[in-house]
């Protein structure tokens, strides 16, 4: 009769250590991920990822100063509801001199129910004017424009 030699398997012991390896940099890959790439603020779609993250994060004031001079003077203030779970992905740009249209996919799950999300995906535009040099919003897509005049609100 053979005792057991007290030593694990050499292919035994090497499986482990590359699914632990393998599980190690599944893990470093997740958390490091990190938020979406800051783009170039003084560009038409730096400015709605500018936008679009101060209204995410109810700062107002910030918002307000990327809304173009008729927005801004005209502004009736909307009662902006729950943004959390709302994504942008930008689709597309279009420049024709001091104007821009930004495409972009909006994604939404407010919440899951009972049976599944209640998400919805649907594509706006942003349209931006030019106001000394720098890029305004004049309009939004309604669920986070501030304002009823700015575009899907009027």
């Amino acid at each position: 009769m053979q005792t057991p030699s007290g030593r694990p398997d050499r292919t035994l012991v090497v499986i482990l250590s590359v699914i632990a390896l393998v599980v190690i940099l599944a893990l470093v890959v997740v958390f490091t991920r990190g938020a979406p790439a800051a783009l170039d603020p003084s560009t038409p779609e730096g400015v709605v990822q500018t936008y679009t993250n101060a209204v995410i994060a109810s700062d107002r004031g910030a918002a307000t100063e990327l809304l173009s001079k008729s927005v801004r003077d005209n502004c009736e203030r909307t009662d902006i509801g729950t943004t959390s779970g709302i994504r942008l992905t930008l689709i597309s740009t279009n420049v024709k001199g001091d104007t821009a249209v930004i495409r972009v996919a909006v994604s939404a799950d407010p919440g899951s129910g009972p049976f599944g999300g209640s998400g919805y995906e649907s594509e706006d535009t942003f349209t931006l004017v030019k106001e000394g040099g720098d890029w305004k919003i004049d309009s939004a897509p309604w669920m986070i424009a501030m304002c009823y005049n700015q575009g899907g609100n009027q």
